[in-house]
Formats: structure tokens, C-alpha cells, sequence
């Protein structure tokens, strides 16, 4: 019973890529000729379990390498989450060209150390520390006054009471909470006293909504809540409840939409001058949207982003992710330069006259793949890319301008794209095709024409992470909203997405650039120029005082 025993333990313990089957077996046949039952059934539950707990090790990694979007792509996280991967002799394949110059150049700098100058306590650019100092346009309001009372205004020396010097002042960033008002919006009535057959009263301005109840103020700042920071209309109505104030979500969502729909001249701008510029960005991703006669009661629509010239974002909803939706959206257009990604949809751009650049971030993901899948040999590809990102990274701090960034694309990024596209060869030959490494390999030769275009075109960027990035915000905030109502209400969203998104672009704040807007629109402005989002000057600018306080909401 012993060696039994004995023998179970080592089968427990034993590594299950190396467990011999002949073994088991023969463990098997010995423990019922000699009745040894209870060993047996315990040793086969110890190893079902073993089993079980490796089996759901391996499903969560496998789960986590094939996420969608990892935790991070850099290669400094890289570096940590495999450690074991050496990459001196990567380093060296890539950089044999410029180890000599490194180490002229680390010569010198041993030869003349540069010596750190001490900073002195009263200079003024030294390091940030300590209390913060706050704006000089945040209004001050006094706070607590502390006296000095009882005997310690009494001198202990002589007996006199102390006089006041001066008062220690203490800043502390603070908030006024938002507080629901009546407005009381009057007009005069007059009437003859004479014969009493003539009564007027003072026009009614435009609103809104006629006979709305809600006030301009509030539902500017509850439809910048909603499509900037994602807070839902049943959440901003049950804040309201909390203080006894009758808002009902419903009535809130309407009327914001309506404010949207007044807009709709300086969307259709914002489109236009997206698909006149010279460069030209789009990515899409999915939004949810009701709809009675889907089997599911809800089906997944489609919301593009098509940014110009880094200034201008148009969101676009679409019923569905065919190319159709957005093919008949470029009709008319003649695009310039072109940055998407590779899927088919996007091929309605080449169609459309653009010469199409591809995202080395998309290329470059399948290469992370191929290495966390354990192939090292991706790791000298991700030393080549991160060689031409930093070139493109140094070019932007210097704060180069488009021609000087394309001359240091010719001299540095060039021959850096040859060693890959060097390597890529080499790989076609020794890597399997349906491998992480292979698919890497065979993705980036497909897409190289585009992927290489910012050796041709000035304007073409290295990656579309800019409009990712901003669809990001959206991305983020569907999880709160969790659906749209109808198709109305998603067009609507993509519009308010398109002012809020261009205002940032435009280094705008959007509550601002919506209030002053909307109170033009209402007062009959019919100069479209004065309310495009590029010619906006704020009332600070423009020598007018705000006319209301972001910390009160009217109702």
C-alpha cells in the first residue's frame, strides 16, 4: 500500500506535457488486482483536479492573449511581461551600421562629463512642489475668519493687548454646487387709458421649443453632460428629484435634441470642410440602437469618424458597416490624401480619387501577437518600428514643420524601412502561414504599398491612432449609454459628437462655444461665418460679459 501511495504521489506531481500513458495504466491494473481501492479513487480525483486547475490557467491566458485590445503595445511593457527575451542580439542585427557613431559618441561624453548646474532656491523656472498656485481668473470668495481670542491677545511680557497685523492666508480649491432657478422671462403689456381699444404686448424672442419649460442654460450644460461625459437623462432626472425639481428625462432629451438640430448648418459645414482638405482620416466602430423589427429588438449600427486636416471631426451614422453608407457619403468629393486602415470597406476612397495610407500600428499589432505567442523572432521588426516612430516622435518635439519632417523621413526612415522590408522576405520562406508570426508577415506585405506611403506623401501620418483616440471617448461612454432609441436619436449623437470633437480640435470649450451659439441662433443671426466653430472668439474676447454662471442651472 505503500509504494502505492508512493507511486500516486509521483503521478500528482509529475509535469502532464511528459506524463507517460503506460504508467497510468499499469498504476491502474496493479491497484485493483491488489484491492487497493481507496489509493485509486483518490489518486484519479487528485488528478482531475490538477487537471481542471490547468485547464482554467489555459483558458485564461488564452483568453487574455486573444483580447482585443491588450493592456499596452509598448515595448517598455513588453520588456517587462517577457523578460526572458533577449534583445541585445536584435539590437545588434538592427543598429550595425550606427554602433560605430554610438560609440564615438559615447567617448566624447565620457571624455567631457557634463556637469548637472544646481538650481538656486530663489530661481524662478525650479520644480513644481508644494501647495499649487491656482489661475488669477478663478473668483476668490472669503471664507473662514480665524481670531485670535481669550488671553492669547494678551502680551505675557507686558500685559498689552496685542493689536491685528496681518491675516495668513490658506487657498483651498473648492466648488459651488449647481442649483436649480425659476427664471422668470417677462413681457411688458401695455393698453390705451384713453379708449381701451388698444392692447400690446412686448414680442416673444425665439426659444428652443415654443412653450418650453426648460431653460437654455440647462440644456446646454445636460447635453454636453450626456454626449461629452456620457451621463445618461434618467441619471440627470433622478439628480433632479433628489432636490424636489420636476425634470423629466424625457422632456430633457427632446429638447436637447432639438438644440442639436439647430446646429445642423455648422455640421454640414464641418463635413464639408473634412472631405475638402487635403488630408483626410476615418475609422468607424459600432453603436447599438433599438429597433422593433429586429428579431433582437436591437441591432448594431455603424458610427464613422472622418477627420480633416486635424482640425475638423464629423461623426457619420450609419443603419449598418457596409462600404454603401459611406461610398454615397463621398459621392461628389474628391478626396486628396487618405489614412485608414485596411479594411475592404475602406477601398471606397481609393475610388474616390485618394491616394490611401495605411496604419503601421495595425501592422505592427500582429507582430506584439506573434512575440507574446512566444515567436522572438518578431522582436527585430519591432526594433525597426521602433526606430521609425521615434524619427517621426523627435520630429514633432523639434516642432518641425511638414517639409522639414518629410526630409527627415528620406534620410532616417528610409533605409529603416528597407531592413524590414528585407526581413519580411526573409520571413515568407521560414514562417507557417497560419502562425501568428506568418499572418504578421503576409498582413504587412499585403498592405506595404499603403503602409510605405509616408515616404511619398508629405502629409500622410504613420499611423490613424488620431482617430482612434477620438472614437475612443465614444467607445467608452456606449457602455453607460447602452443603446440609442431610434435612428434619429443616433444621428443626432453622431452631430453632437461632431460640434463637441471639433471644439477640442479647435482648442475650444464646447459648454461655451454651444451657449454663445445657440443664444445667436435664437437671436436671428443669419451670418453663418460668425457661428462656425474655426471664426469663434469667447465673451471674454470679444469684451462681453458671460450672462450666466456655470454654477447655476436654469430651470
Amino acid at each position: 500500500m505503500a509504494m502505492k501511495s508512493s507511486t500516486a504521489a509521483k503521478l500528482i506531481a509529475s509535469d502532464f506535457a511528459t506524463l507517460d500513458l503506460k504508467q497510468i495504466r499499469q498504476f491502474i491494473k496493479d491497484a485493483v488486482m491488489e484491492g487497493a481501492l481507496a489509493v485509486l479513487v483518490s489518486t484519479i480525483i487528485a488528478l482531475l483536479t490538477r487537471m481542471r486547475d490547468l485547464n482554467q490557467e489555459l483558458v485564461r491566458q488564452l483568453a487574455w492573449k486573444n483580447r482585443k485590445r491588450p493592456a499596452s503595445e509598448r515595448m517598455h511593457r513588453l520588456q517587462l511581461e517577457l523578460p526572458f527575451v533577449v534583445q541585445a542580439e536584435a539590437e545588434a542585427t538592427v543598429n550595425d551600421a550606427s554602433d560605430s557613431e554610438e560609440s564615438d559618441q559615447e567617448d566624447t561624453e565620457k571624455e567631457e562629463p557634463k556637469r548637472r548646474k544646481r538650481k538656486k532656491p530663489d530661481q524662478t523656472n525650479r520644480d513644481a512642489h508644494g501647495r499649487p498656485k491656482f489661475p488669477e481668473h478663478m473668483p476668490r470668495v472669503e471664507g473662514v475668519v480665524e481670531l485670535v481670542t481669550g488671553e492669547s491677545r494678551i502680551c505675557p511680557h507686558c500685559a498689552t493687548e496685542c493689536a491685528h497685523v496681518t491675516f495668513k492666508v490658506c487657498q483651498k480649491l473648492d466648488v459651488e454646487p449647481a442649483r436649480y432657478v425659476v427664471r422668470e422671462d417677462k413681457r411688458e403689456v401695455v393698453a390705451c387709458q384713453s379708449c381701451h381699444g388698444h392692447m400690446v404686448t412686448a414680442p416673444k424672442p425665439d426659444e428652443v421649443l415654443d412653450r418650453g419649460v426648460l431653460g437654455e442654460e440647462l440644456l446646454v450644460q445636460s447635453l454636453v453632460d450626456h454626449y461629452q461625459d456620457a451621463t445618461p437623462w434618467e441619471r440627470m432626472e433622478r439628480k433632479a428629484r433628489q432636490e424636489d425639481v420636476p425634470l423629466s428625462a424625457n422632456t430633457l432629451a427632446a429638447s436637447c435634441g432639438r438644440v442639436i438640430d439647430l446646429f445642423d448648418p455648422i455640421v454640414r459645414h464641418v463635413f464639408n470642410k473634412c472631405l475638402t482638405s487635403e488630408y483626410v482620416a476615418l475609422d468607424a466602430t459600432s453603436i447599438r440602437v433599438l429597433d422593433s423589427e429586429h428579431p433582437l429588438g436591437i441591432r448594431n449600427g455603424a458610427l464613422w469618424l472622418i477627420q480633416g486636416a486635424h482640425c475638423y471631426s464629423y461623426f457619420m451614422y450609419a443603419a449598418s458597416g457596409h462600404a454603401d453608407h459611406l461610398e454615397a457619403k463621398l459621392e461628389g468629393y474628391k478626396l486628396a490624401s487618405a489614412m485608414c486602415d485596411g479594411s475592404p470597406t475602406n477601398n471606397c476612397v481609393e475610388r474616390a480619387g485618394a491616394k490611401r495610407g495605411g496604419c503601421n500600428a495595425h501592422g505592427r499589432r500582429g507582430l506584439i501577437e506573434a512575440l507574446r505567442g512566444g515567436d522572438h523572432r518578431a522582436m527585430v521588426a519591432l526594433l525597426l518600428y521602433k526606430q521609425i516612430f521615434h524619427i517621426d516622435a523627435e520630429s514633432k518635439r523639434a516642432g518641425e514643420s511638414i517639409e522639414q519632417r518629410f526630409d527627415r523621413r528620406q534620410r532616417d526612415s528610409a533605409p529603416l524601412v528597407a531592413a524590414l522590408k528585407a526581413w519580411l522576405d526573409a520571413r515568407l520562406g521560414d514562417s507557417e502561414p497560419k502562425s501568428d508570426l506568418g499572418k504578421a508577415v503576409r498582413y504587412i506585405q499585403r498592405q506595404w504599398s499603403r503602409l510605405t506611403r509616408f515616404l511619398e506623401d508629405p502629409l500622410m501620418e504613420l499611423t490613424n491612432n488620431e482617430v482612434e483616440r477620438d472614437l475612443r471617448t465614444w467607445v467608452l461612454d456606449r457602455k453607460t449609454w447602452l443603446f440609442c432609441g431610434h435612428d434619429a436619436s443616433a444621428r443626432r449623437a453622431a452631430d453632437a459628437l461632431t460640434i463637441i470633437t471639433t471644439c477640442k480640435k479647435l482648442g475650444h470649450d464646447s459648454r461655451s462655444y454651444i451657449r454663445d451659439t445657440l443664444k445667436r441662433i435664437l437671436a436671428g443671426e443669419k451670418d453663418l461665418n460668425a457661428l462656425l466653430p474655426e471664426n469663434y472668439k469667447p465673451a471674454v474676447e470679444r469684451g462681453v460679459a458671460p450672462l450666466a454662471s456655470t454654477s447655476t442651472v436654469a430651470a
